[in-house]
């Protein structure tokens, strides 16, 4: 799972005398409540120039590449670890970590405050203001992260419990913490270096976080089960994010004495993107994380293991398609006057990209899930249907990107939370089967129907509501 409006350049046919007058996307009077940003700065003045390299006439397709490989890195090699979890360990123990890392990931998610995207919206042109503009975000989102994680684990003992192994509950809380206040800011490390013209950086830094992570699992997994899980995660974690943090300071330190002058957006208009967006990232996180944990509680932890194998690719693609289509926030940023051209060939990109992907999931499912076992295995119609409702939420995932790119937050929230509403009540209350009763496939059927229904009536109407639109607010010609 997975957004500017400023000063533009002189556009193309427009006279250099003429007024500025900056567009905004129309739409009918109903839109008239929808929370829109306003432009950034003086229309009288140029925005601070761009990074090097990032004004591109295709759209800066390497910073959606970038971003994309990035997610993929990490989102593949999670599914391998889950993998390789799945090979050296029992299935019960691969249950337990699945609810320490889903803990530790939604928390982190959520307390990103979607500051990620707001950073890709206002970066390019924030100048000498760069650095309050990142660090005032960071040093929001890590103790924000790791407070609720010290709360987490104190309401739900067994996520500290499982960290700790047959340490002190004391010491797997304090994991608990690291790992969510790490977690909290090292998706927003990426959109940083993007940002400032950077991103393949972005791409290096998750390559080499996943190579570390898989051979400290080899390591430390058979030996020590689910707490060899917690700390093939931690531990880089924690090193990535104090590396991370370096980095970090000294390319915004750089960009901002490179510029005289930059623009940032007010309290208000931040609140009023980050607010509705934020709130929609809550969703975000829950459909990643908190779908296989019910899941888990509902049917078992054998069960529940072999649908979060499932899950995992879904993962691994939904959010590797979120990353591509975020790119799409910085560019516009970058070129406002291009909005419509840039979003039209995102969409292009995104559809040319995944949908292969997408097939190939599907077929490869079964001689991937057998190599686990049986119980793996069975699960291989389940992931096959995954990917088919995946191909519909590719259009939910356009529709939400074309909202933060032009920040639409209240749009955005509404769509996100719909969505993610619906998939959770899904999870949550469909009628299954008891675990052993029947076939793990038909066991898990109910749910993946459900997600694959509920993704065609989300696209359904996202395409047909303009049609609508036009219909009920027909443009009267002079």
């Amino acid at each position: 799972m997975p957004t500017r409006s400023f000063d533009p350049p002189t556009v193309p046919g427009r006279h250099a005398g003429a007024p500025f007058r900056p567009v905004m996307p129309s739409g009918p009077p109903d839109d008239a409540v929808t929370q829109q940003l306003t432009p950034v700065g003086r229309p009288d003045m140029p925005p601070p120039a761009s990074p090097p390299g990032t004004n591109r006439e295709n759209g800066g397709i390497g910073d959606g590449l970038a971003l994309s490989i990035a997610s993929a890195l990490g989102s593949v090699a999670g599914l391998l670890t889950w993998l390789i979890a799945a090979w050296i360990m029992p299935q019960e123990q691969v249950g337990k970590a699945t609810e320490f890392v889903s803990a530790f990931q939604l928390i982190g998610g959520v307390a990103q405050l979607n500051l990620g995207v707001g950073l890709l919206r206002w970066l390019p042109n924030s100048g000498r203001r760069s650095v309050r503009l990142v660090w005032g975000s960071l040093l929001l989102i890590m103790p924000l992260s790791g407070l609720v994680g010290l709360v987490y684990g104190i309401v739900v003992p067994s996520i500290a419990e499982t960290a700790s192994g047959d340490r002190s509950f004391g010491f797997g809380l304090l994991l608990l913490v690291l790992a969510c206040a790490g977690w909290g800011v090292f998706v927003v490390h990426d959109f940083i270096v993007v940002a400032l013209g950077r991103p393949w950086i972005a791409v290096w830094r998750n390559g080499t976080f996943a190579v570390v992570r898989i051979g400290m699992l080899l390591l430390l997994g058979s030996a020590y089960a689910a707490e060899g899980m917690v700390l093939s995660w931690v531990i880089p974690i924690v090193i990535w994010i104090a590396i991370g943090s370096g980095v970090v300071w000294w390319l915004t330190r750089r960009y901002a004495n490179a510029h005289t002058g930059g623009t940032l957006p007010s309290r208000a208009d931040m609140a009023r993107f980050l607010g509705p967006t934020a709130l929609a990232q809550l969703g975000n996180a829950l459909l990643y994380n908190q779908v296989p944990l019910l899941v888990n509680l509902r049917l078992g932890n054998e069960a529940g293991a072999a649908f979060f194998i499932c899950w995992q690719a879904v993962t691994v693609v939904d959010i590797a398609a979120v990353f591509f289509m975020n790119s799409l926030a910085v560019h516009t940023a970058r070129e406002p006057h291009r909005a419509a051209e840039l979003a039209r060939a995102a969409r292009r990109r995104m559809l040319l990209l995944f949908l292969p992907v997408l097939a190939l999931g599907a077929v490869l499912g079964h001689p991937v899930l057998s190599i686990l076992g049986e119980g793996y295995a069975a699960a291989a119609p389940a992931l096959a249907l995954l990917m088919v409702g995946l191909a519909f939420r590719l259009i939910v995932v356009f529709d939400l990107a074309q909202r933060q790119a032009r920040g639409d937050g209240m749009g955005f929230a509404k769509v996100q939370l719909t969505n993610t509403g619906l998939i959770l009540a899904v999870a949550a209350f469909i009628p299954l089967a008891t675990f052993g009763s029947v076939p793990l496939d038909t066991l898990l059927m109910p749910i993946v129907l459900g997600y694959v229904v509920v993704q065609a009536l989300c696209a359904l109407f996202l395409l047909v509501r303009p049609w609508l639109k036009r219909r009920a607010n027909p443009e009267v010609k002079s």
